[in-house]
């Protein structure tokens, strides 16, 4: 699946400074955002790990939002709100699109004053002429924190230029104290991105970004994160979604695949992976199956088999087994990606798999036990001729 590139364009944003300043609209015309354009190739699948991070996104709407908030000089969000033109629809907006939204954090810092998150909709989203417009496409989002200094708002970006986003307070310990949490949401299917800021002279700092170089953090598919207080402890963070392997292809899109839930604790920098737990299906006991023998580990591929039902004996052992794969399905101990189609309306067998090869192409037949265990009673493979491929245009 690839990325249709898109091109994003701002109309002015008016935003009434308050306080009895004078009279004067400000009117900034923000120009052309850069594109956020990723040319791929429809064919490529693309992976959901380290997507580029809203982080390094440039910021046009910022200085608007700045100018404005620092006008407010008194710590009534109310006043504050009004400002903004917050629940009001921006000069240009489509009519049914989202309002704009002010969101209080609570009292992060103790000042008596709540933090605030502006989450505001750039506007004009404006389709390449060549493409024809994607049937999902909406608006581009800012969201800002609003401190309050003593004297008057400041206003600094969480992140910008993203489609979808939610964001809390959190834990980060006594070294930090109260955070904010950010998640982001990548791809198609989308997948999850969490970033965490501290509050620095009435300012968002980031501390830590999941699509960093260095970040250890792995997105599932269809995901979300969850945080999770532990009184005066960090606060824990909870990733679950589909899992993506390396050696068993899942289309996408799909229903087929395996689900997977990660565990991440803050170490005082970053969320660390803890631990990951898989859910068991038919799916994942037939990813399993390849990668352990894909590994030559018989044994553990062993415990995943009935092995009576599987190798059609009444004194099955470890050896017959071995002897089974390499005499009838060595391609398993090779190095070969295997692909989960999902299966054609209607039919009976849920969970086939394909192994194309350069001159023809292998259909398994497995089927499993009805126990709960989901353990393999057999592995039928077909072949047939691997179809020409059609040239490009």
């Amino acid at each position: 699946m690839g990325y249709r590139p898109r091109l994003y364009r701002s109309r002015p944003v008016l935003l009434a400074p308050s306080g009895g300043l004078a009279c004067v609209a400000l009117a900034v015309f923000l120009l052309m955002l850069p594109a956020f354009a990723r040319a791929q190739d429809e064919d490529e699948e693309v992976p959901p790990a380290k997507a580029p991070s809203a982080q390094v996104v440039e910021d046009a709407v910022l200085p608007q939002v700045a100018a404005v908030a620092q006008s407010v000089t008194t710590p009534d969000v109310r006043a504050l709100s009004k400002a903004l033109h917050v629940a009001e629809k921006p000069e240009g907006a489509p009519a049914g699109g989202p309002p704009n939204t002010l969101t209080s954090l609570g009292d992060l810092d103790g000042d008596g004053v709540p933090e605030m998150v502006l989450k505001w909709a750039i506007s004009d989203v404006e389709v390449a002429a060549e493409l024809a417009p994607a049937p999902d496409s909406g608006p581009l989002w800012g969201v800002y924190l609003l401190c309050w200094d003593g004297a008057r708002w400041k206003a600094s970006r969480l992140v910008s230029g993203i489609e979808d986003s939610t964001f809390l307070a959190i834990n980060l310990g006594k070294s930090v104290g109260r955070g904010i949490a950010v998640v982001t949401w990548e791809g198609d299917p989308a997948a999850a991105y969490p970033a965490v800021f501290q509050i620095k002279d009435h300012a968002a700092a980031l501390l830590w970004d999941a699509q960093a170089d260095d970040s250890r953090y792995q997105p599932l598919i269809q995901g979300r994160v969850d945080f999770q207080d532990r009184s005066a402890a960090a606060a824990g963070m909870i990733v679950t979604g589909r899992a993506d392997p390396g050696l068993l292809q899942f289309e996408r899109n799909g229903h087929r695949g395996f689900n997977a839930r990660a565990v991440y604790r803050w170490d005082g920098k970053a969320f660390m992976p803890a631990k990951t737990e898989y859910f068991a299906n038919q799916d994942y006991t037939l990813y399993r199956f390849i990668s352990t023998l894909h590994l030559h580990d018989f044994r553990s591929a062993y415990a995943l088999i009935a092995p009576a039902q599987f190798l059609s004996s009444d004194s099955p052992t470890l050896d017959a087994f071995r002897h089974f794969i390499q005499d009838t399905l060595p391609e398993f101990l090779d190095d070969h990606v295997f692909e989960a189609p999902e299966p054609p309306t209607g039919s009976p067998e849920a969970y086939g798999l394909v192994l194309p090869l350069s001159d023809k192409q292998y259909f398994y037949h497995p089927t499993f036990s009805s126990d709960g265990k989901f353990l393999l009673t057999g592995l039928r493979r077909t072949e047939e001729a691997r179809p020409p491929e059609l040239p490009s245009p």
